[in-house]
Formats: C-alpha cells, sequence, structure tokens
C-alpha cells in the first residue's frame, strides 16, 4: 500500500503543481515558525508579527499569476500519528516505522514547508534543492521526453509543470501543520494538516542528516 501511495503521490504531484490545492508556509523574512516544546505546547521560536502582519496584507492584494510573498507560518503541533488513525481505514502510512522525536519532525516539516514556499514564490532553482536526488533525476529523465524541455535543469521542469496561481491560492498550497514523522531507516512520512485541516502525508528521504522529499506533494490520507 505504501508503494502505491507513493506512486499515487508522484502523480497527484504534478497535478498540484498544475494547479491543484497543498500545502506550506512562511517566507525567509517576517515569518514565524511555531516548534513543539517539552510539555507538548507550542512557542514562537522567530519572528516579527507586526512585520508578518504587514507582508500579508501587502501580499492579500496581490492577485496576479506571478511569483510573490507568501507568509503563513509553519506549525509543528506535533502530537503523533494516533491522531490521524483511521478507523477501519488504511492505516499503513500512520503505522509505518517508529514515530520520531520532536526535532527530527521539526526538520522534516521545515524541509517539506520550505519546499511549498519555493514553489509558491516560483523560486524554482530553491525548491529543488528541498528535492531528493532520486527525484531530481526522474524530473530531468521527464524532461528528456519532451523536446521543449530536453535541456531544462529540474528549475525548468518544475516551472513547466506548474500553473500560474493567484496569489490567495499560492498561500493556501503553503499551510503545514505537521503531526507527525514516521521513519524507518532513512526513509518518512511527515503527516501533517493542509488549509482545510485535512490530514496528509508526504514522503522523504535522509539523505545525509538532511530530510529531502522525494514526492512533489502530500498524498490525502483517510
Amino acid at each position: 500500500m505504501i508503494v502505491a501511495l507513493a506512486a499515487a503521490g508522484l502523480a497527484a504531484g504534478f497535478l498540484v503543481a498544475c494547479g491543484g490545492s497543498d500545502s506550506s508556509t512562511s517566507t525567509a523574512t517576517g515569518s514565524t515558525e511555531s516548534r513543539v516544546t517539552g510539555d507538548g505546547s507550542k512557542q514562537a521560536s522567530s519572528g516579527n508579527e507586526q512585520g508578518n502582519d504587514s507582508q500579508q496584507k501587502q501580499s492579500s492584494g496581490d492577485e496576479g499569476s506571478g511569483g510573490g510573498s507568501v507568509t503563513t507560518p509553519l506549525e509543528v503541533s506535533g502530537g503523533g500519528s494516533k491522531q490521524f488513525r483511521v478507523k477501519g481505514g488504511d492505516n499503513s502510512i500512520q503505522e509505518y516505522g517508529e514515530e520520531s522525536d520532536e526535532s527530527e519532525l521539526q526538520e522534516a516539516a521545515e524541509a517539506v514547508h520550505g519546499f511549498y514556499i519555493a514553489r509558491a514564490e516560483e523560486d524554482w532553482s530553491k525548491a529543488c534543492t528541498y528535492l531528493a536526488p532520486a527525484m531530481v533525476k526522474q524530473l530531468e529523465q521527464l524532461a528528456g521526453q519532451s523536446p521543449k524541455l530536453k535541456n531544462a535543469g529540474c528549475g525548468g521542469v518544475l516551472e513547466a509543470f506548474t500553473r500560474p496561481l493567484p496569489a490567495s491560492v499560492r498561500r493556501e498550497t503553503t499551510v503545514v501543520d505537521a503531526g507527525s514523522l514516521r521513519r524507518e531507516g532513512n526513509r518518512g512520512f511527515l503527516i501533517y494538516y493542509d488549509s482545510e485541516h485535512k490530514p496528509f502525508a508526504i514522503a522523504l528521504e535522509d539523505e545525509d542528516g538532511a530530510w529531502k522529499l522525494t514526492l512533489l506533494s502530500g498524498t490525502p490520507l483517510g
């Protein structure tokens, strides 16, 4: 089931990149990240709320299709995979491997969130830095099948697959509230809520101590 989900997620990734719904959040400046404290509560770790609000008001008026500021902050509510389990349903992702600790959850969430932000801001080269080498290679192989994309690198392929979206939609695609990281070996699944508080999972790989995405978007659970 997990392999099938990963394959379905890859296909969904291209559909989402072309204009579907998705999740992630926060700019490099003026953003606020929520970290899970020892007692399970959330604590703002960085950012300027006043500056963040100002940026969001500025970008809210931008409904154009080009790149722009995205100010939805990353949330890491934690709580583990139990909250995502479906009674009588397929819980292969929710029960995959073992539950990771809070620091690993934070790191994986930042990787996923960073990719969604870079994609929403149309910073294609940066978006590619969050992808696993195997994912980059797969994108380049797909590019080789198209004369127009034959010489395009990873960033060029992502741009070609991504349909321009209004700013409000791009912000929605950057909402991530991470609740669990299930890990086995160097592979894992980040489980999170999107902008509509719907559960999603996305596959990652640990590449030399850094989490990298092996899919372009999350797959819905439940």
